[in-house]
């Protein structure tokens, strides 16, 4: 009996660790490994760089609706959406900048993804769910 409870606290104790390894990832987004050029609005959130590589400047002097951004490596890439920080948005002179890695795509709902059990639990301990299932 005590071995038993020895593994089940032990491996109680790894489940928890992993999930709170989990929540930084969740809060932070990607790292940049190098120097990179990501593309905001005019409010400073970012949005799909696609929007500044597709911009047209009209008639003189018309203003960018979008503008690049530049991180230097190891700086946080933001989520869609998220406020941009820890960079600058002119560009360092003599440096390649590059784009965001597509692993940084995204929104940070879509960058979220939760452990435990779900929707799966619904039926553990030989139950078949709720009532109206």
């Amino acid at each position: 009996m005590k071995t038993e409870l020895r593994i089940t606290t032990a491996i109680a104790a790894a489940l928890l660790a992993g999930a709170c390894s989990q929540q930084n990832d969740d809060d932070w987004g990607e790292t940049a490994q190098r120097n990179t050029a990501i593309c905001t609005d005019r409010n400073g959130q970012r949005v799909p760089d696609a929007n500044c590589q597709q911009q047209r400047v009209a008639g003189g002097g018309a203003a960018n609706a979008f503008l690049w951004y530049y991180l230097a490596r190891s700086s946080v890439i933001p989520y869609y959406g998220d406020r941009v920080g820890g960079g600058s948005f002119q560009r360092s002179a003599n440096t390649p900048y590059f784009r965001a890695p597509a692993a940084a795509a995204m929104t940070r709902a879509a960058a979220i993804s939760r452990g435990g059990f779900g929707a799966s639990a619904r039926g553990f301990g030989g139950g078949h769910g709720g009532a109206g299932q």
